[in-house]
């Protein structure tokens, strides 16, 4: 049960995330409100966190792997939105403080779940010595 809910609430906060980027296009709703703000972190961390806490250690560096390559290509998606809107090549419909916030907060968790694991495998004692 802490599996499928923690997998629900990560989806619905990289829902959240997705919200967010396509707001300024006039994609999906015209600018979402300070709850999908704050759900975005808060449901994806949430919900890595049970389905960490539900898996076996093997499982939880795949977890992690996955759930910070989907947040960083939701800071991906949003780095090329902010391109696009600053060079003119597509109009802005709404602020672009989604963009930036989903380019901030994914780049940071992003990238320290898919960096955690190799980092960790790196500082393990060496079995032969």
């Amino acid at each position: 049960m802490i599996l499928i809910a923690g997998i629900v609430f990560m989806v619905l906060g990289l829902l959240s995330g997705l919200l967010l980027v396509l707001a300024p296009f006039g994609l999906g709703t015209p600018m979402p409100g300070m709850i999908t703000w704050a759900l975005f972190p808060l449901l994806s961390l949430i919900g890595y966190l049970l389905v960490a806490m539900a898996s076996r250690v093997p499982a939880v560096l795949q977890v992690t792997r996955a759930a910070g390559a989907a947040l960083l290509a939701l800071a991906l998606v949003a780095a090329v939105g902010l391109f696009a809107i600053g060079t003119s090549l597509i109009p802005e419909s709404a602020g672009s403080g989604g963009l930036w916030f989903v380019l901030a907060v994914g780049l940071i968790i992003g990238t320290a779940g898919l960096t955690l694991p190799v980092f960790r495998r790196a500082q393990a004692p060496d079995p032969e010595r």
